[in-house]
């Protein structure tokens, strides 16, 4: 049809011909009586296998009873009304206390207005000790990555995360509000609801010379590391989320340690084989495997997409790192850790 108008002399072709420009200055016309299409779903709702509470909000009544009251107002109503249907008295589900147990909540008084009163009965024997602690060294990357990432952090119950500038990172990325402790409790949230295991965030700091990180990190007394770090000129260390207690240093000494940086290289070996190779050694050098020397410390350190400058690589040499990798196949940052973790 445009083809046969193109063709026609210019003054035999009508406007009425011509085909209408679909323009946001054009408005599509509506016919009368129909209704404007409309979302279903106003807002997003996340499936959540825990609900996450702080202790600030636990209050203690007679015979030792702990109970909340959760607000009509608050998201985590909205999400027991809406999503898991359970507003009713007697209704039970379950739910974490950061930074002690996993527990059962139990309604006992519902109200639209007021919300529901939640008796808790604590499960201390579900949380179960670690075979080992899981901490990554990480070159700062994008910052919507690290937002993605910080979740997938909590999902894997990681002791620490260091957040390093490497040679390639860009020297902006720390001045993003990624960083900011709203959205890392946010984002910890998220993963400690869907993790359903653990109860505590990982510690999060931003840090800045490698080698004298890497220096502190290796000694078995870790207490007041940031002001260690910050002693040596050129070095910086700053925690940005620290929930935990330093754990006994005599419980760290039995652990067995593994220092892995991820390389793509023929000398790689996978995180498995590393970990396991570690473990042998130790057999060799003491006369039985305990079980405390099956406990593993492991510190992963992972670089910037662009990889690790030869310097950087020198460095982890001279502190004995083990060199990990996936194949020849070279990542993006996010998928890599995912796959390493």
């Amino acid at each position: 049809h445009i083809e046969r108008s193109l063709r026609m002399p210019l003054a035999s072709i009508s406007p009425a011909r011509l085909p209408r420009p679909r323009t946001s200055l054009v408005p599509r016309r509506r016919k009368p009586g129909r209704r404007l299409r409309r979302s279903k779903c106003d807002f997003v709702i996340e499936n959540k296998n825990r609900i996450l509470f702080t202790e600030s909000e636990l209050s203690s009544v007679e015979n030792n009873n702990t109970r909340i009251h959760l607000h009509a107002s608050d998201a985590r109503y909205e999400h027991l009304k809406t999503v898991l249907n359970k507003i009713n008295v007697g209704d039970e589900f379950k739910l974490t206390v950061l930074n002690d147990c996993l527990a059962v909540g139990k309604i006992i008084e519902s109200t639209e207005e007021d919300g529901v009163l939640i008796e808790l009965s604590r499960n201390t024997d579900t949380v179960k000790e670690k075979m080992g602690a899981v901490s990554v060294l990480l070159a700062m990357p994008r910052p919507k990555v690290l937002r993605r990432l910080l979740t997938v952090f909590a999902q894997f119950g990681l002791e620490n995360v260091y957040l390093f500038s490497a040679e390639k990172t860009e020297r902006f990325y720390f001045q993003s509000d990624v960083l900011t402790e709203e959205t890392l409790i946010r984002e910890f949230t998220r993963g400690v609801e869907q993790n359903a295991v653990d109860v505590s965030f990982p510690n999060v700091s931003k840090c800045r010379g490698l080698k004298v990180v890497l220096e502190e990190l290796m000694k078995e007394d870790r207490v007041d590391l940031a002001k260690r770090v910050k002693d040596n000129k050129g070095s910086d260390f700053e925690w940005l989320l620290s929930r935990r207690e330093e754990e006994d240093n005599r419980k760290r000494s039995q652990r067995t340690r593994v220092n892995l940086v991820a390389h793509p290289s023929n000398d790689s070996v996978s995180v498995t084989e590393a970990i396991h190779t570690a473990l042998r050694r130790k057999k060799s050098v003491t006369s039985s495997l305990s079980d405390s020397s099956k406990k593993v410390d492991i510190l992963l350190a992972i670089g910037p997409e662009g990889g690790w400058s030869e310097k950087e690589l020198q460095t982890f040499d001279a502190f004995d790192f083990v060199n990990v990798g996936l194949g020849n196949r070279v990542f993006t940052t996010d998928v890599a850790t995912i796959a390493l973790l």
